[in-house]
């Protein structure tokens, strides 16, 4: 996540809580909302965790996925060849898609309106499912600023190759790995498929649109092949760790209050 991304985060998180904080909220929701900002460093706890509590079916994905990223390494230079050799107007409308998708400026904003319609019709779900987005972008937007930070790589466009640490001292600029509009797509879409899992085209299009996005990094030769991957891969973890570790809003009937009552459970 670079730094104007963070910037529209933070303002998003601001205007949210400034939102919550002038709005009266019945005690349930209140105590939701406490315990959902709890839940941040909590999740990241869980994420360390969590490798300890592997059994050999974890291990032998995690080896898998692990050789899948070297291959693709292997292969950056070939598969960048491959996609600018198949480039057409066409490719780029797909391209142009796929980059407004995982683009920060366009992500959080879609996040909080998604939030506050959800609040404004009443529809929890949607509201559970824009601050189920907004906890998996920000926590998977800080492990992938991280990486980009610690391996230094170049982008394919500088012409430097495909190399980790190329490059002698420190440079903001060498930030390839991962990619960040990847990890935001993803990071969305796997909570968006699994909120709405029940309606049987929500999933597929969701992982459908988020595929446009590693394709158009590598399009405009803004990422490599193994880049996008590992995007794909941290956006994707995020989610399905912030679905298992993030209090969740749920509208159940109240006989007493002859109405709804909202509850929180993890």
């Amino acid at each position: 996540m670079n730094s104007p991304i963070a910037k529209y985060i933070a303002a998003a998180v601001l205007a949210l809580c400034l939102w919550l904080g002038g709005t009266e909220l019945r005690a349930e929701e209140g105590d939701y909302y406490r315990a959902y900002l709890i839940s941040y460093p909590e999740t990241v706890v869980a994420a360390v965790k969590e490798p300890f509590q592997w059994q050999t079916d974890d291990w032998l994905k995690s080896g898998g996925i692990l050789a899948a990223g070297g291959a693709l390494y292997l292969f950056d230079e070939k598969i960048n060849e491959i996609v600018q050799r198949n480039k057409s107007p066409f490719t780029g409308v797909l391209a142009e898609v796929g980059n407004t998708l995982g683009d920060g400026k366009y992500t959080i904003p879609a996040i909080a309106v998604t939030g506050l319609g959800g609040y404004i019709f009443d529809d929890k779900r949607l509201e559970d499912t824009a601050w189920l987005s907004l906890k998996s972008v920000m926590l998977s937007g800080a492990a992938t600023s991280a990486l980009k930070l610690a391996t230094q790589r170049q982008r394919p466009q500088s012409g430097n190759g495909k190399e980790f640490w190329n490059g002698s001292g420190f440079s903001w600029h060498r930030d390839s790995f991962p990619s960040g509009h990847t990890t935001n797509v993803w990071a969305v879409a796997t909570i968006v498929a699994e909120q709405y899992k029940s309606t049987k085209w929500v999933p597929s299009a969701a992982y459908g649109l988020a595929l446009l996005t590693p394709y158009a990094r590598m399009h405009d030769r803004k990422h490599w092949s193994s880049d996008v991957f590992a995007g794909a891969l941290i956006g994707y973890l995020s989610a399905r760790l912030t679905l298992k570790t993030t209090p969740r809003l749920e509208v159940l009937p109240n006989p007493e209050l002859g109405g709804v009552w909202i509850n929180y459970s993890f």
